[in-house]
Parts: structure tokens; sequence; C-alpha cells
């Protein structure tokens, strides 16, 4: 069998390969900055110069096909995990059966998720489970942060890569992780920022009047008028749950829980470009067609006449900002939180600070992070 030749700008890292079947043109690394690109046997390629090294050629890409009984990969996307290529047949019942989306106010406004794409994508991350993948999130909670954040109470979006990739971490809402899960390095890099940028003021609600009277009560009243008190959005209860500053937590202490659920409870949409991945393999399943659905939703919320705040962290999340359309949105972007790229523009982008300055120009009630 002839060898798959793989060409990399820059060092490699991350998942492993294989070499039965690919239909990629490309391939993106574990960190936003980093970038491969396989070359397929068998596909046109240009021939060497006669001086120096060989050019650099990408692959024929074959968009929305099946090869090998493998969706076919997109530009930026990784090959497959180490486990053996097995033909994919989609899930029947899940493309017959239930939305979980429904009654969330999804389906109703973003056209992809009318037409059910989330669920054909679903249902092939269901049939390579099946195959005996370790894919993260669970089934139930791949859809999470959709759920939790319905289409009227979104007020912010934070848009991150795609899921954790190691045990028991990812839960379905970018960033956060289930409670009594150790913080990983990103969410570590995200608290020490709203840290650096609210300070003291992390974690209060910002809501109390001159006689310290704070809760649902001190809403603005265009607040009340724009998002139910019956919906789960909005502003959290008085007794939830509250962000220390992470500066002012000892690593022998008990940290701040991880699980931004109370960021989602008040408006704050967690969602990845990538909705699954598998065990230890980050970005393998960019090119599945989650970016698809995603960039239907982001596009959704770009052009509804409701102002909303997007935070686009790392060079994938980047590539949303053209859809966000209407200028009353705020569009704030910095790098990953990653350890690997949080020095060079997410510390010091001020993003939960400023979003909450927006908000209060929006007469709207500004977020506890």
């Amino acid at each position: 069998m002839a060898r798959r030749r793989i060409l990399v700008d820059g060092p490699a890292r991350g998942a492993g390969e294989c070499a039965e079947a690919r239909a990629a043109a490309a391939s993106t690394a574990s960190s936003p900055d980093v970038t491969a690109s396989p070359v397929l046997d068998g596909q046109p390629q240009a021939t060497p110069r006669r001086r120096g090294r060989p050019r650099k050629v990408d692959g024929a890409v074959t968009s929305g096909k099946v090869i090998g009984g493998v969706p076919g990969k997109v530009p930026g996307t990784r090959a497959c995990s180490a486990t053996p290529c097995l033909p994919v047949t989609p899930d029947p019942e899940i493309l017959a059966g239930p939305d979980p989306l429904a009654g969330t106010g999804w389906p109703d406004n973003v056209a992809d998720l009318a037409a059910r794409r989330h669920l054909e994508v679903l249902a092939t991350v269901e049939a390579l489970r099946a195959q005996g993948r370790t894919i993260y999130p669970a089934r139930a909670d791949v859809f999470r942060a959709l759920c939790t954040t319905p289409w009227d109470a979104v007020r912010v979006v934070i848009l991150g890569q795609d899921p954790y990739h190691g045990p028991g971490q990812a839960h379905g809402m970018a960033f956060s992780v289930a409670d009594g899960v150790p913080l990983p390095r990103s969410l570590r890099n995200i608290f020490k920022e709203v840290a650096a940028d609210c300070g003291a003021e992390s974690g209060k609600s910002g809501l109390g009047d001159k006689t310290g009277k704070s809760g649902p009560s001190s809403l603005p009243s265009s607040h009340h008028s724009r998002h139910p008190a019956s919906r789960p959005a909005g502003s959290a209860p008085a007794d939830a749950p509250l962000l220390a500053p992470f500066g002012n937590v000892s690593p022998v202490s008990a940290a701040p829980s991880g699980n931004l659920s109370r960021w989602a409870a008040q408006g704050v949409l967690l969602l990845n470009t990538v909705l699954t991945v598998e065990d230890g393999q980050p970005n393998s399943h960019a090119g599945l067609g989650w970016e698809g659905v995603t960039r239907g939703i982001v596009a959704a919320l770009g052009t509804r006449s409701q102002p909303c705040a997007f935070l686009l962290w790392g060079r994938p999340a980047h590539g949303f900002a053209a859809l966000v359309t209407r200028p009353a949105h705020l569009v704030l972007t910095a790098a990953h939180p990653s350890p690997l790229s949080a020095s060079r523009g997410f510390f010091g982008c001020a993003h939960f600070s400023r979003v909450n300055a927006w908000l209060a120009e929006q007469g709207e009630a500004p977020i506890r992070w």
C-alpha cells in the first residue's frame, strides 16, 4: 500500500493518523496557531521544482463526500484517530428521532437546525461511538449549551474551538467542566483574566441599588420586557453561586467551580465551533459537519435585531466574525486562553469588563463573572 506523505508547516502536535482512508486536504494541530497539511497519494500534485526543496502542495478536497465510509474532511481538519477507519453509517434512530432542541427556540430561528443538520452530524458521531471510539461529551450533553441558554435568552456568546479531550472534562459547554472536576489550564487562564479584569468586582451582580439591595427586582425595566421571568437566562437568582476572584484563591484551598452553568443562566452562550471530540485527539471531529451548524447559529444571532456581544477566542473563532452583520452587536476577538497562546493576546484583553460596560449601555444587567 502506498504511504501517505505529510508536509508540515511548523511542529505537529496531537492525534494519530489513519493511512487507510482520508479525504483531507489539510489538518489542524491541537493549538490554534499550529497547522499541518497532509497530501494524499493518488491526488493531483504539482511537479517539484528542479532547484531547492519540493513545493508544498495541497491535495484535492472532497467536500461532503464519503470516501472509504469516512465522512470527507475539509481544509483545517485533523486526520482520523489511530482507531481503524471503518465504514460509517449514520444512526437512523437519531435521524428519525425527536429533536433535543425542541422548545428552545433554536430550530425556529436557525435554518440549519430547522433542517435537522445537527442531528445528521450527531448520527455520524454516534455511529463512530458505536465502533468503539471514546468520544466527548456524552450524547446527552452534546447540545447542552443550546438547551441551557435558549435563543431568546442569549445576550453574550463565547465561542471556543472544540470540547476538552480528557476523561471527565467536557460536558457540553465551551470551557466549562462539571463541579468537582479539576480546572483545565485554559479555564484557569480564563479565571485569571476575570480576576485581573474585574478585580474585587468579579462574582458580584452589579445590580444593587443605592440601598444595597440586589436581585431580580433591581433589573432594568427593558430587561424584564425582553427576557420574561419564566425563561432560565437573564439575571441569575440572588443565591446563585458566584465566581470568587481566582487570584484570591489559594492553590491548596478549594478553587472556584469550573462549572460555568452560572454564566449560561445569565444569557452567556458557551458554544464551541465543533461540538464533539475523540479521547486524546484535539480537533479530531473538525470537518465532520459541526462547523456548518455552528456557523449557522452564529449567523442567525449576528443578524437578529436584539443586540448581542460576541467573544471570539482563537483563530477558528475569529473566522466567525464576518457572520455578525448587524452593527448593533459587539464583536471582541482575542487569542485562545490555552497556555500555548494566552500570553499572546488573551491576558489583558479585558473582555469581561468591556462586555459589562456595553451591556450597561444597552440598559441590560451586567454578567456576574
